[in-house]
């Protein structure tokens, strides 16, 4: 039956955490590393770290924080913390069957500006790929859906930032994103009647990105938006309390308004995820 494996006969999405499992009364903590290169000598390394609790069945809590470097050719490398991410989700509607998991669940959060929006160079405003935050405080919203057997799953979203433009300094622009995720378990080949088997994953995942034209110093300087379509494979190995995993992220699509954009050629992934169980509180403060 798949209530024994519910959380760990299936992995997680590498490239989106939206959809990320967590039980109640339980942490998720995820390290990634993700290195990209891509033209004009674009090179970008950035190691986000995810963090989700379990409040109650359908109630989760999640902290992103990133953290990395980024340069040009012709410009001095720019590293910091970016602005992190905290929302929470809500699982409205689930089903749960003897071989099966089906869940939606709507989320809402706040980017909050840590990462700076005003790295300068020679006295000018870096470009947008070298700044780190955006500068104000950022509303993000969205739903994701998932769907899991002991076999395979399957994993979608789609989140909305809504980017304000600051009084000075690197505006983005606001941002629409969509992904998808397949995944196969390859081995084992037959699931044992009882215990969680250490599973390896194939998993393929898709990114679709649609950003604004941004501002720089509260005003609009020139068309910058930008449609991005990314494909990804990603190797997974899977236990009870742990995963690992690595992949790469191919450009499919890179449409961009500006005259001159940096284009990613490729990009990398590397996550490290483990779950653990919380002491639980408040049951300890009823039963007293």
């Amino acid at each position: 039956m798949l209530a024994g494996y519910t959380r760990r006969a299936q992995a997680s999405p590498a490239t989106f955490v939206t959809a990320l499992p967590v039980a109640q009364n339980q942490a998720l903590v995820r390290i990634n590393a993700q290195p990209a290169f891509g033209s004009n000598g674009y090179r970008k390394l950035q190691f986000p770290v995810n963090i989700g609790y379990g409040i109650t069945p359908n109630w989760a809590l999640f902290i992103n924080v990133n953290q990395g470097m980024l340069s040009l050719d012709n410009d001095p490398s720019t590293g910091g913390v970016a602005d992190p991410l905290v929302f929470i989700r809500n699982t409205l509607f689930k089903i749960d069957k003897p071989d099966s998991t089906f869940r939606i669940a709507p989320l809402a959060g706040l980017y909050l500006p840590a990462g700076s929006n005003g790295q300068t160079s020679q006295g000018s405003l870096e470009p947008g790929q070298l700044q780190s935050g955006s500068g104000t405080v950022d509303p993000y919203a969205g739903v994701t859906s998932s769907y899991n057997t002991l076999r395979y799953g399957a994993a979608l979203d789609a989140t909305w930032r809504d980017n304000p433009v600051a009084s000075s300094g690197y505006s983005p622009g606001s941002q629409f994103r969509a992904d998808g995720q397949t995944e196969l378990t390859l081995i084992p080949f037959h699931f044992p009647e009882e215990g969680l088997p250490t599973i390896l994953v194939l998993s393929l995942e898709a990114n679709y990105a649609q950003t604004a034209s941004s501002h720089q110093n509260g005003v609009f300087s020139h068309p910058s938006g930008s449609k991005t379509f990314d494909q990804d494979a990603i190797l997974e190995l899977a236990t009870l309390h742990w995963e690992v995993g690595g992949g790469v992220q191919i450009p499919v699509m890179q449409d961009f308004e500006s005259p001159s954009p940096v284009k990613e050629h490729v990009g990398y992934y590397t996550f490290f995820e483990y779950y653990l169980s919380m002491p639980s509180w408040r049951h300890k403060r009823r039963g007293r």
